[in-house]
């Protein structure tokens, strides 16, 4: 299994997604908007609905925070992305297995993905394996088959939530991406349960003008 190029620490993460025109935190907050969404199911959810719910709503608010930017939505016949202002870039968010968010491990998607988005990958196979004077493994027949998919993975563990930004290439036997060309690890969220402290805004006083009565 090849190498994956690896960006672990904030020196290297930060540049990284600096340079794909994106931040740690515009990420992060759309892993936790899918573990907030996933949270506030009930058993009287049917029981597909609470990943579902999570991943709707990290789709949804890693396309809200991104708009400002410029990046758009792309609803690829079924396979939501979020697409840079360049259009050489998309997005699609992911579940991820227990290795997700870990440097060195072997993280994989954990349900077999479809003929769109394997047909992503082997673009992002073309175009990532492509050096000048070579001819391309398949020909690209429009400027929509030379964008790079990234996946966004999100693992929702016991304690924290793990995420990281990586380049898919190859999916394995199962139908699950597992080969990765580029991973970006980004900070672990912690779930700790302190409480938080909601301080109320201050209000200007008014002054009530009180007459007795005659």
């Amino acid at each position: 299994m090849m190498t994956a190029i690896l960006h672990a620490e904030p020196t290297s993460v930060l540049p990284r997604l600096q340079q794909l025109g994106l931040s740690e935190a515009a990420l992060l907050r759309a892993v936790m908007a899918g573990y907030i969404a996933k949270s506030n199911c009930t058993e009287n959810h049917p029981p597909l609905f609470p990943p579902i719910a999570a991943w709707s709503e990290a789709v949804r608010t890693l396309r809200d925070v991104l708009k400002p930017e410029g990046w758009t939505r792309f609803n690829d016949q079924n396979s939501p992305k979020t697409v840079s202002p360049d259009g050489s870039i998309s997005i699609i968010v992911s579940t991820g297995n227990e290795a997700t968010g870990i440097p060195h491990a072997e993280p994989a998607t954990t349900s077999s993905k479809g003929p769109n988005t394997a047909g992503a990958i082997e673009i992002n196979r073309s175009l990532q394996l492509y050096l000048p004077g070579m001819e391309l493994p398949v020909p690209l027949q429009d400027e929509d088959e030379k964008v790079t998919t990234w996946i966004l993975l999100a693992h929702h563990a016991k304690n924290e939530l793990r995420a990281e930004l990586s380049l898919p290439l190859d999916v394995g036997s199962d139908g699950r991406v597992s080969v990765w060309q580029e991973r970006i690890i980004l900070r672990a969220q912690p779930l700790d349960g302190e409480q938080v402290v909601i301080t109320p805004p201050v209000q200007p006083d008014i002054d009530v003008a009180v007459r007795r009565k005659a």
